[in-house]
């Protein structure tokens, strides 16, 4: 069965998706009841509670939802839907040695391989795929006797209260809260806040950017806080809105509406009246390249790959190179890549890239990839020293280095080693890195064949310049922040409020972090259980914050957790 956009051609391998449920309780993959599993009227390959791996095959490419919901004469889970997309769209290098391929989910290939699956440091966006599959315990889930719960009722009015929610994570209430970053030497970027709204918020949609007569009508709406009954608005008019989560919508938009090239503003509305954010969604006439990575390369390089980014691209673009058709990997409406072959960086001169749409679709302009007679570098990791750092290792990254290259920084010869003809990596000693400034880095091949010069950057504190999201809205959903700066160090940490995040560490400009929240979203009863794995005594004290979105402020209220015990709690809205 295709899904939303799917493109017509069958994966090869088999099983095409397997999904890895993981029970919120205990953290095990076996089940404490029967589930069902299914994509649309698709349903996968017999499995038991024990071993909970669901497996469909034969998939096309494109966007599936998969409903998971508790059997009902076992309703011990909350039903959830998991958003993906085939194939995955992975980052591309992986920490494995030799990357995993099979589409298991949560996947593998995003995983640090180093670290067992449930360690709480894995990384950040293996962590966010892992909570999607993991199935949160409802009223009815056999707790043993002698766990730490905490068991209630939310009213309004003395009457059960739908959608409210029920958490002890202080990131649950409104207000402004400070994103650090500290290097293990101890230096601490200076402070940029993320902001908690009691209002849906859009992070992004996807796509961004639409060409004028499509037919892929689809619009995927991420961000958090979105209610059950929210509706997405397209220029102020109700569109239809699949609610997957309280983070994913899903709508359709219709012909009429994507006929006319312009900026369209997308929002969510709550029944209460909140509003989101609004979005722009660009309709387009043509697809448009911003700029290409790298943008120039060594003659003689081996096939490489381009990553296009620009404007109006989709499933059917089709990247040319000197008006040659290329394999295409479409990335989003804003992303594509492809791999230049060697052929056309056998000598000096440029390679025209050019986007197309489909069947004599719109063109793009061309931007040229120009090869160079010189070594090219095109990256420093890190690019950015904190000053008073120890030695390390600098991986210069680019094309047409040869064996024997030598690196200099500041005009200083610097020990190094030619890993391979896109590689090197140079020892930086600690002495070059005192004083703030910028170090020019070159290599020269032998005889004396020199490279571009990139500045190694000396700052005295690592920078955010960026934190995305920005906001996010009242839930119980766990979040990804993803941090973009520079000075970010391996063992980098981000802090919330002072309090450390689970952190990845992509680069010296980039950290993921893993923002853990959780909770209780009421049903129709208004009854809500939350659970505690971590009372080292006998007791402790938990902030309890309930919210919902017909009250703009929360009630909270100190609750004494007993170990090995169930603990009462109700609360009325209304008083």
């Amino acid at each position: 069965m295709p899904g939303i956009n799917a493109n017509p051609d069958v994966l090869d391998f088999t099983p095409t998706l397997v999904v890895l449920l993981r029970d919120g309780f205990t953290g095990e993959r076996s089940l404490a009841g029967e589930v069902t599993v299914n994509i649309g009227l698709l349903k996968p390959l017999n499995t038991t509670p024990q071993k909970p791996a669901f497996v469909f095959v034969k998939l096309a490419n494109g966007n599936y939802l998969v409903k998971v919901r508790s059997a009902d004469d076992e309703p011990y889970y909350l039903p959830t839907s998991i958003a993906l997309k085939l194939p995955f769209v992975r980052p591309l290098k992986s920490l494995w040695p030799q990357p995993p391929v099979w589409n298991g989910y949560p996947d593998l290939y995003v995983a640090d391989p180093d670290k067992t699956l449930d360690d709480p440091e894995q990384t950040a966006t293996y962590r966010a795929q892992l909570e999607q599959t993991t199935l949160a315990p409802a009223i009815a889930y056999p707790f043993p006797t002698d766990a730490t719960l905490v068991r209630g009722t939310v009213t309004d009015a003395g009457a059960p209260k739908l959608n409210a929610l029920v958490t002890n994570d202080l990131v649950a209430l409104t207000g402004a809260y400070a994103v650090t970053v500290v290097n293990p030497s101890g230096a601490n970027s200076p402070s940029v806040n993320l902001n908690v709204v009691n209002t849906p918020v859009i992070d992004a949609i996807e796509p961004s950017t639409m060409l004028a007569g499509t037919t892929e009508l689809f619009v995927e709406v991420r961000g958090s806080g979105f209610d059950p009954q929210a509706v997405v608005h397209f220029d102020g008019v109700a569109v239809t809105s699949d609610i997957v989560s309280s983070a994913f919508i899903r709508t359709q938009l219709t012909a009429a509406q994507v006929a006319v090239a312009g900026a369209h503003s997308i929002a969510v509305i709550h029944p209460n009246g909140a509003t989101s954010n609004a979005v722009n969604l660009a309709i387009a006439t043509s697809p448009a390249i911003a700029s290409i990575e790298p943008t120039i390369a060594s003659a003689g390089s081996a096939t490489m790959t381009v990553a296009v980014h620009g404007t109006g691209f989709q499933s059917d673009s089709i990247i040319e190179l000197n008006n040659t058709s290329s394999s295409t990997v479409y990335v989003s409406s804003t992303a594509l890549r492809t791999d230049v072959p060697a052929a056309l960086l056998a000598a000096v001169g440029q390679v025209n890239i050019m986007v197309t749409t489909g069947n004599a679709g719109p063109s793009s302009g061309t931007i040229p990839l120009k090869i160079v007679a010189t070594p090219v570098i095109q990256t420093l990791e890190p690019q950015t020293a904190i000053k008073g750092t120890s030695a390390f290792p600098l991986t210069i990254r680019g094309s047409g280095f040869a064996a024997g290259a030598k690196v200099t920084l500041n005009a200083l010869p610097m020990q190094a080693t030619v890993v391979s003809a896109t590689e090197i990596v140079a020892q930086i000693p600690a002495a070059q890195i005192v004083a703030v400034g910028a170090l020019p880095v070159q290599v020269t091949n032998p005889p004396a064949t020199a490279s571009n010069v990139v500045n190694l950057t000396v700052a005295a504190n690592p920078v955010i310049s960026s934190v995305d999201p920005t906001t996010v809205a009242v839930d119980s959903a766990s979040f990804t922040v993803v941090i973009r700066g520079d000075g970010f160090m391996p063992a980098a940490q981000i802090q919330l409020n002072g309090e450390a995040q689970e952190t990845t560490f992509i680069s010296s400009q980039e950290l993921h972090g893993f923002a853990e929240r959780r909770g209780y979203r009421t049903g129709a009863d208004g009854a809500f259980v939350l659970f505690f794995d971590d009372v080292a005594g006998s007791s402790r004290t938990e902030k309890l914050i309930v919210t919902h979105p017909d009250y703009p402020n929360p009630k909270v209220l100190d609750i004494t957790v007993l170990r090995g015990a169930t603990v009462s709690a109700n609360v009325d809205m209304a008083s």
